[in-house]
């Protein structure tokens, strides 16, 4: 596979299901009743969100976005599905890279151990069918629910990933709600992880709350000091080992600190666009951190089913946001943007 093609460096199992497949589940799972449900609000959701309003869209038409994960969680039943349901994300991609992220939970008594298995063994199954992608895994933490304690055992869990199928962690979770995975713990996290060798994809910047500017100081600290440990100081040791997600509600100084470390963003354009992130009417927020598509940006679908665009409707639209002073071309974009990718 070349470094040109399309890549998905920000893709969430559970939103990137396509609509066949869970209608084939929902047969299955003799749950058809909650496809027809999903199909009629995702319908209604996307005819009322293709025009975004100047003030943003309103609180009930958001709120749409959680009723379909809800419901695409009713529809997912088991592990089985679990593997499945990574084989169709890859298929139905139009990306040739895939990182998809996902967060381990207990099924129908079956243990997140079982879980990460079943994950695996969808990667697995992808990369025996599909020849021409790839597709790998990151183990989402959710800092409302998992604790350092958890942090360690995904940690072991990539490391003794079989065929390098699970490749780094992804920090997560409702920024909203109180967190169990914050402060000093988390920076134990990040620097556990980079030691040992563990790619991290972190969201950050997804609330104006204080814990969420708290984090994202000791986050953006912790990634200071481990940078400056690194006898390497060219290519930038966090090039391929470091992505944040987002990057929307920060203060000047965090963004200075990203812009200084060459932080790679990952942008979701639809998905900043619907959850009133970006007013388009205005400059996309990263472009304060990051001008040029010469910088460090890659663009993810983050939940393909709900906001509805591909992995190359996404691309057009990031080129859209930034300026492009080196006047690289669409192959050239795509190979500036796979060096950030975590596995090569």
């Amino acid at each position: 596979m070349t470094k040109k093609h399309t890549g998905d460096l920000h893709n969430h199992l559970n939103g990137s299901f396509s609509l066949d497949f869970l209608k084939k589940l929902a047969e299955k799972n003799g749950c058809f009743d909650v496809y027809e449900e999903l199909v009629r609000i995702k319908a209604e959701y996307l005819e009322r969100t293709q025009l975004q309003p100047e003030n943003g869209y309103s609180d009930d038409l958001i709120g749409l976005i959680w009723k379909q994960f809800g419901l695409i969680h009713k529809i997912i039943k088991n592990l089985d599905d679990i593997s499945n349901g990574v084989l169709d994300v890859v298929q139905s991609s139009t990306a040739t890279y895939l990182e998809i992220r996902t967060t381990p939970k207990s099924m129908e008594n079956k243990t997140e151990d079982d879980y990460i298995d079943a994950f695996e063994s969808g990667l697995l199954l992808a990369r025996q069918r599909i020849g021409n992608k790839k597709a790998v895994g990151l183990l989402s933490l959710d800092r409302t629910v998992h604790t350092l304690k958890d942090a360690k055992h995904f940690i072991k869990r990539i490391l003794t990933s079989p065929h390098n199928l699970l490749i780094g962690l992804d920090i997560s979770g409702n920024p909203l709600v109180k967190r169990t995975l914050t402060g000093r713990e988390l920076a134990e996290v990040i620097t556990l992880a980079l030691n040992s060798e563990i790619p991290i994809a972190i969201h950050m910047g997804e609330s104006e709350s204080h814990i969420e500017k708290q984090d994202t100081d000791i986050i953006l600290s912790a990634l200071e000091q481990w940078k400056s440990s690194q006898l390497l100081q060219s290519p930038n040791p966090l090039h391929g080992k470091v992505r944040l997600g987002h990057c929307i509600f920060l203060t000047k100084e965090q963004k200075e600190k990203i812009a200084n470390l060459e932080l790679p963003i990952e942008v979701c354009p639809s998905c900043h666009k619907k959850l009133n992130w970006h007013l388009e009417a205005q400059p996309h927020p990263v472009t304060t951190i990051y001008n040029d598509l010469s910088d460090p940006i890659v663009i993810g679908t983050d939940d393909e089913i709900i906001f509805g665009s591909s992995a190359k409707i996404e691309f057009n639209r990031l080129i859209g946001f930034f300026s492009n002073n080196k006047e690289l071309d669409r192959k050239k974009l795509k190979e500036h943007q796979a060096q950030f990718r975590f596995s090569n």
